[in-house]
């Protein structure tokens, strides 16, 4: 029998992505994107910070299913995209992670701006990390954004660098460290020894940094279910009927449990399922 689930994970920067080229929609049932600045922040703290997120759960979808359930792009996405998976828990971090990472010219919802996320290099590398994580909506933010001589400046990597994929992340990585040797042989040149002492410093932690970001986007995992294409589209449009009706939140070990039924399987009557 075909299997109806398929546990599996991916890394952060084949999720990413797989973001940028549109592969995940939205039913039309699931709520709007909410998430405040700082509930993304948050999600960005985490993930740089290597602790788990949660898993996604998607749906593999095919042409009729996306048009029956009326799906969309995730939110701030431009382009025609190339849809496979249905997002049915994880709307929200997906689409935060769309948001950091894509950077897209948008506002927030219910925001008038657009928001703009950074990390402070010095302060994460002190492990300062309730101060190192930034966002601004300002127009300083979106002048930085295109200005990589203040990023180095002011120590702040923008983390839409990862989403530009290639050679963008090593690149920006190098020339924050050249920037502070090429400070360091000034200040050796002008005799000062603080400067030098400074320079140096902040150079390494460049290569230290840069080091982290590429274990991070390599290595760190987001786990996710995969329920099959040929899953009747009518059992899903029965299960978040109800649970829309009664207000109760969305749980995906009863979603999963009940997508399964039909196939003969339950979850709960598997060893160690639903385990704490």
């Amino acid at each position: 029998m075909k299997d109806a689930q398929k546990p599996d994970h991916v890394s952060l920067t084949t999720l990413v992505g797989r973001l940028r080229e549109g592969r995940f929609v939205i039913p039309d049932f699931q709520r709007e994107f909410e998430w405040k600045p700082w509930d993304i922040r948050e999600l960005v703290r985490s993930i740089f910070l290597d602790y788990y997120i949660g898993s996604l759960l998607l749906w593999k979808g095919r042409s009729e299913s996306f048009s029956a359930l009326a799906c969309e792009s995730i939110y701030g996405y431009h382009g025609d995209g190339d849809p496979v998976h249905i997002v049915l828990d994880g709307q929200q971090r997906l689409t935060a992670m769309h948001y950091v990472f894509l950077a897209p010219d948008e506002p927030l919802p219910n925001r008038s701006n657009r928001f703009l996320y950074f990390i402070h290099v010095g302060r994460f590398m002190d492990e300062a990390y309730d101060e190192a994580f930034i966002y601004d909506w300002t127009r300083r933010g979106v002048n930085l954004l295109t200005d990589s001589s203040a990023q180095f400046e002011n120590h702040l990597f923008p983390v839409s660098v990862v989403g530009q994929g290639g050679w963008e992340l090593p690149n920006w990585v190098q020339g924050y460290e050249k920037y502070w040797r090429d400070k360091e042989k000034a200040a050796h040149t002008d005799g000062d020894d603080a400067a030098v002492h400074e320079a140096d410093r902040r150079a390494r932690d460049a290569r230290a940094f840069g080091q982290h970001l590429k274990a991070i986007t390599e290595q760190y995992q987001v786990s996710y279910i995969e329920l099959d294409r040929d899953l009747e589209l009518d059992k899903v449009c029965d299960i978040f009927t109800q649970i829309n009706s009664r207000g109760i939140r969305l749980d995906v070990f009863d979603l999963v449990n009940a997508m399964l039924k039909p196939k003969g399987l339950q979850l709960k009557h598997l060893p160690d399922s639903h385990s704490s």
